[in-house]
């Protein structure tokens, strides 16, 4: 192996783990004080048992801080992730004027209870402390060190889908820099429950003809439901965007704020990341009425478009495969006869993932990591039907 090889790869290495052990300590602190707004319970996906006058009061306040951080400022309002990406592949390279403002900004969207992923948050800071580093002249190392700010994932390619794209034959080439980047995590005690999606849940599969057969009908038909919940966001999305509110009424986080903490009371599925939420949901730890579920579900994609384009800023990730598995969930108690709750919530997932990233190979990445495995088969086929119905329209 060539001695530039070597030493590229430790390089890639070492910025990877430096990266992943700085988005460990934000992450945690972030969680930290989320923990102590809200409650321990919201720590293991269960309700906060905050009154509704204390809800609105805490995500009121942070919309208040929110709104005087961004106030009247062009791009102060953190990127989302393949926003960061974007501007990394351009000859200008990363803007990082705002760059304080964007990571208190994500920091208190996070922990003010916002449905909101972690992702934008850590690429972003590592983005720009990388840039601040080296100045901009190593784009390799940066883009390393984003690599390993995925090591919250606890996958090793999850780091190399999000920088590749849909350029797959280079997934390999920020391998180093993601196995980086789960080095700094554990050393830096950064692995929590985000990240851990479904496991120690028991596996289930098909263990006859009928039942694969109608493992098979469910996954299509989850398939297409995820299609709809992506395109439903999608276009809620665009329509917000429109609107321009945020342009328009610098004081829109105080009413998006409002309204988290009207559902953090009302409906709690609807708020926070909402990925450590998925395994109290299967296990019943969390019973819900299929309505309430449902409607929860809706909820939560609606929010997320909301709270991106209002001020409260971070990533979908998180919230809309929890969103979509629920959706699952409540269909499948809807038409119990058919298939399994695995086939139909990782059946949904795949068909929304295949909406909103920009690669597939990063939605099949992500669907696998996130719900260990459970219903594959499921994920790939609605995969496959999002992919097809996104040709088509």
């Amino acid at each position: 192996m060539p001695k530039s090889l070597l030493q590229g790869t430790a390089r890639a290495l070492l910025a990877g783990a430096a990266g992943g052990g700085l988005a460990a300590l934000v992450v945690s602190s972030t969680l930290m004080l989320q923990r102590w707004i809200w409650g321990a319970s919201v720590e293991r996906g269960l309700p906060s048992d905050r009154s509704l006058l204390l809800c609105l009061a805490w995500s009121g306040t942070i919309g208040v801080a929110l709104s005087l951080l961004q106030r009247r400022r062009s791009g102060s309002a953190l990127p989302e992730m393949s926003e960061t990406l974007a501007e990394l592949r351009k000859p200008e390279g990363l803007n990082t004027r705002h760059g304080l403002r964007q990571i208190i900004g994500g920091m208190l969207a996070l922990a003010g209870g916002g449905t909101l992923g972690p992702e934008a948050l850590m690429t972003r800071l590592v983005a720009v402390a990388s840039h601040t580093v080296w100045k901009g002249a190593d784009r390799d190392l940066v883009a390393a060190a984003m690599a390993g700010s995925l090591g919250l994932f606890r996958s090793p390619l999850v780091g190399g889908a999000a920088l590749a794209g849909r350029q797959w034959q280079l997934i390999w080439r920020w391998l180093p820099g993601t196995i980086g980047g789960l080095a700094g995590f554990v050393a830096f005690n950064g692995l929590s429950d985000l990240g851990v999606g479904m496991r120690g849940v028991s596996y289930s599969w098909p263990s006859d003809p009928s039942q694969r057969l109608s493992a098979l009908l469910a996954s299509l038909l989850a398939g297409l439901a995820g299609w709809l919940a992506g395109q439903l966001i999608k276009r809620w999305r665009q329509w917000l965007q429109q609107l321009e509110l945020l342009e328009r009424f610098w004081w829109i986080p105080i009413g998006t704020g409002l309204l988290i903490g009207l559902c953090l009371w009302g409906l709690p599925l609807a708020g926070f990341s909402g990925e450590n939420q998925l395994k109290p949901l299967v296990l019943n730890e969390w019973r819900l009425d299929t309505n309430v579920l449902m409607l929860s579900a809706l909820a939560k994609l609606l929010m997320v478009g909301l709270c991106l384009e209002t001020g409260w800023r971070g990533g979908q990730f998180f919230p809309v495969i929890l969103a979509s598995s629920a959706l699952g969930m409540g269909l499948h108690q809807w038409m119990p006869w058919i298939g399994s709750i695995d086939s139909w919530s990782a059946g949904v997932v795949g068909g929304c993932l295949a909406v909103l990233l920009p690669s597939p190979l990063l939605g099949l990445v992500l669907g696998l990591t996130l719900l260990q495995g459970h219903g594959a088969g499921a994920l790939v086929i609605g995969l496959l039907v999002g992919l097809s119905l996104q040709r088509r329209h």
